[in-house]
């Protein structure tokens, strides 16, 4: 993102307090999974910032209901909140690819049938540590996945939204694609703010 437009963006989002902040925060943050292009989307919401942790339990009903998106708490604590975000059939046409299904199979997803199986043992894994099939969930290539697991997350090719280790190309595409999404979410934050401040003078 441009230096002068990302500037911009945090400026209208430290103006912004309650539903709205924590609306902009989803729709930047999971804009490419808002906008179709990825199945999944990873937040977290703490306490220490507006108290996102807080507006999260407040409004998320609401706010996924408006974005169109279904969520998944792998873990809520006492101040911290971490959310999958995801589109129900884009995620099940992901999961369901065999070269995916194989790699969760091997790591004792068998017995998870349904998404919401998967999502459920995901959680349950995620409480201990956060586990490395969660990359699968989020979108990531599989063979970038295991390319972290068996290098220790060193030797990538490029790391942007995942540490590549196969098919730099696709990957550079694909960042591209979600950098638009972001992009495009963080210009419709600036218009809100700007628009809202403009009819309150």
């Amino acid at each position: 993102m441009d230096a002068s437009l990302k500037l911009k963006y945090l400026e209208c989002l430290n103006r912004m307090q309650g539903k709205d902040y924590l609306a902009a925060i989803i729709s930047f943050g999971a804009a490419p999974t808002i906008k179709g292009r990825k199945p999944s989307s990873l937040i977290a919401f703490s306490g220490r910032r507006k108290n996102l942790f807080a507006l999260w339990h407040c409004y998320k009903q609401e706010i996924c209901l408006e974005f169109n998106l279904e969520y998944c708490e792998l873990k809520d604590g006492a101040e911290i909140a971490i959310v999958l975000f995801y589109r129900r059939k884009m995620l099940e046409r992901y999961l369901g690819n065999s070269r995916n299904l194989d790699f969760l199979n091997s790591l004792g997803y068998q017995e998870a049938v349904t998404l919401d199986e998967k999502l459920q043992l995901l959680k349950s894994r995620f409480a201990l540590t956060c586990t490395h099939e969660v990359g699968i969930f989020l979108g990531f290539p599989v063979e970038d996945v295991k390319g972290f697991i068996e290098n220790k997350g060193k030797n990538y090719l490029l790391s942007r939204y995942w540490k590549v280790y196969r098919n730099r190309e696709r990957a550079e595409l694909l960042f591209r694609i979600y950098d638009e999404a972001t992009l495009d979410a963080a210009s419709a934050v600036i218009r809100y703010s700007e628009g809202y401040n403009s009819m309150r003078d």
